[in-house]
């Protein structure tokens, strides 16, 4: 039981952690590409906190979900297709943290107008980096969205609370895959936020789940 509660709350914990991250994720100012350039390397700090912290929260997520695994059944077929699902999300999304948050606000410093940078090589790295953000983002989140799918499938049959917890995980995951295939690119980074709200309510969902109740039945 000391295990389980442990593991509600650091589940609950990473969920606070990915919405407060969220939250303080700098928005990109200015409109010309001088601007940007600028606004990139003045944020730099800022920047590698925010994704640093979400590398750190998405690796412990990983524990989290290995614990979950063995406590529904790390024999059954969709826990070990979710987990393996849910890692490679991770490391899709972590990437997308690293070309975000470290490599972007570099290039902006190392280019930055002020300290007459070239913009002409600048806006070349930008495209590159923004086109992985673009592929990265969307892959990790759907890789996600199936291994939420595929826990939420097992978590259902524990009937109670787990119901409830597996009904919104199912809902999510549906929500956020149609999403992803279905929104404009304009629309994409609407979307992309949205999923990651929806992931931490998850969190959130099976961190009481396991509060309250002894894990679920392996049937």
């Amino acid at each position: 039981m000391r295990t389980q509660r442990g593991l509600a709350a650091a589940l609950a914990l990473c969920a606070l952690a990915t919405l407060t991250l969220l939250a303080s994720h700098p928005a990109p100012a200015g409109h010309g590409l001088a601007e940007l350039i600028s606004s990139e390397a003045r944020d730099r700090a800022r920047d590698a906190l925010v994704h640093g912290g979400f590398i750190v929260t998405l690796a412990v997520l990983i524990v989290c979900f290995v614990f979950l695994s063995r406590r529904l059944g790390s024999e059954r077929v969709p826990v070990v297709a979710g987990f393996v699902a849910y890692c490679i999300g991770c490391g899709a999304l972590m990437l997308s943290m690293i070309v975000d948050g470290f490599a972007v606000p570099a290039i902006a410093a190392r280019f930055d107008p002020a300290g007459g940078g070239d913009l002409k090589s600048a806006e070349t790295l930008f495209i590159l980096c923004g086109t992985l953000i673009r592929f990265l983002m969307p892959l990790g989140l759907a890789f996600q969205a199936a291994a939420m799918l595929a826990f939420s499938a097992v978590i259902l049959r524990s009937g109670g609370w787990g119901r409830a917890v597996g009904v919104l995980g199912v809902a999510a995951a549906l929500l956020l895959g149609g999403a992803l295939l279905a929104v404009p690119p304009r629309g994409a980074m609407h979307v992309l936020l949205g999923g990651i709200v929806l992931q931490a309510l998850w969190y959130f969902g099976l961190a009481g789940l396991l509060w309250r109740a002894p894990a679920p039945s392996r049937s």
